[in-house]
């Protein structure tokens, strides 16, 4: 039976026809990928998910890195990191290593094998819906493999100065981010969606585009509609996310202004034999390139620095093309659109380099690492700069090749 769906980037109308395991389909307007195969195999996300959440659980009490410079050691678990975070009085970055590491996957992981036993179906429709729409928006905040490559980024600025070994806990880690990506991966949410409500059917298509007809498709859950609220999540829908651009300059210019202290202050200090050395982010870019870390100076360049500001000179010259109705390659601004916003948040792997240095040496007055008030602004700066992204709407960029009409954003 042929489905009918809304592309959540251009807001063309297809009919979908059911799909095999391996096929894959992909909007003929913009070449987004609105649909897959079944993946919906409940014995294997909950056998994913189960497995990731053991992993996840053993990486948290068992010795994670034990960091040794002449005779001295300080080994650290994950939950070790997080309160050393709230004793240097930085609980933002405390809370952020708790949340976005451990309480976000814990959540994201108990929900998934939850809702493929069946929780969907046993509870009533109104809860269903409230797990559905928090797992959804939840699971882009998770930042475990972000954490992972900055945990091997900073022992590499370490391994010169003093002996590193890795815990029990962190090969646990490991397996539990490969199994979680894995978990993701075989999720269909479409599917999930149709254990609270199957989609209703909508009457023949005479226009391209659901704008054209009037019609709706909900942000979360993709249901076709004319009403203002979802008839499937309950969500209120619009033809288009309302003040999308406006939000979305109001949070560039905040990521930019917090941008500038982030790259002025010291993102951390490093203390040997009592003399303090501060580091900018530019200043450990620097320092990397010197010891001839030419591969993690460039990473760390990448993500810090040439990443943000690509990230906010692409959102603000999508806003302007949609509201100038300027002239432009829709197909190839979607696109860009899209990798904007899958790399937005990894520009987060410097503030966990600084979370796990400091967590790690921390060896008196012999050596210390201690973080800086350029880590707090860099973090608030990335959490904005992809809060901006979620707002953009990708739909308006294709709107400029119609005509303006009355009320096309309400």
């Amino acid at each position: 039976m042929e489905q009918q769906i809304a592309c959540p980037q251009c807001d063309l109308l297809i009919e979908l026809a059911p799909l095999s395991v391996n096929q894959r389909a992909h909007c003929p307007h913009c070449g987004y990928q609105v649909s897959r195969g079944n993946f919906h195999q409940n014995t294997t996300v909950i056998a994913f998910a189960l497995s990731a959440l053991i992993m996840l659980l053993s990486s948290l009490f068992y010795p994670f890195i034990s960091f040794s410079n002449q005779g001295l050691t300080q080994t650290i678990t994950l939950l070790d990191a997080a309160k050393i975070l709230f004793n240097y009085h930085t609980p933002l970055l405390g809370a952020l290593l708790d949340l976005c590491i451990i309480l976000l996957p814990l959540f994201v992981l108990i929900s998934h094998i939850l809702m493929h036993m069946g929780l969907l179906q046993a509870l009533p429709k109104s809860y269903s819906r409230r797990i559905l729409k928090t797992n959804i928006t939840l699971v882009p905040w998770v930042m475990s493999e972000i954490f992972l490559i900055g945990v091997l980024i900073s022992m590499v600025k370490i391994m010169a100065m003093a002996q590193i070994s890795f815990g029990l806990s962190f090969w646990s880690f490991c397996l539990f981010v490969i199994l979680y990506l894995a978990c993701l991966r075989r999720v269909n949410y479409p599917l999930l969606w149709q254990q609270i409500e199957a989609s209703t059917p909508i009457s023949a298509i005479n226009v391209p585009r659901a704008i054209d007809q009037q019609l709706k498709a909900c942000h979360v859950c993709q249901q076709l509609s004319s009403l203002s609220i979802c008839p499937r999540c309950h969500s209120k829908m619009h033809f288009r996310n309302p003040q999308s651009i406006q939000r979305v300059m109001a949070f560039l210019l905040t990521s930019l202004l917090l941008y500038i202290p982030a790259n002025f202050f010291p993102i951390m200090h490093t203390v040997v034999l009592g003399q303090d050395e501060p580091s900018t982010i530019i200043g450990g870019i620097i320092i990397l390139w010197k010891i001839e870390s030419y591969p993690i100076a460039i990473i760390i360049f990448i993500a810090s620095v040439i990443v943000p500001i690509a990230k906010m000179i692409v959102l603000a010259s999508l806003c302007f093309h949609v509201s100038y109705r300027e002239h432009y390659n829709h197909k190839q601004a979607t696109r860009l659109y899209q990798v904007t916003e899958f790399i937005g948040k990894w520009s987060m792997l410097d503030v966990f380099v600084v979370i796990i240095l400091v967590a790690l040496v921390q060896l008196g007055n012999l050596m210390s690492i201690t973080p800086g008030s350029g880590a707090l602004f860099f973090c608030a700066m990335v959490i904005t700069s992809m809060l901006a992204a979620h707002a953009f709407d990708p739909r308006l960029i294709w709107d400029s090749q119609t005509k303006e009409r009355n009320d096309p954003i309400s």
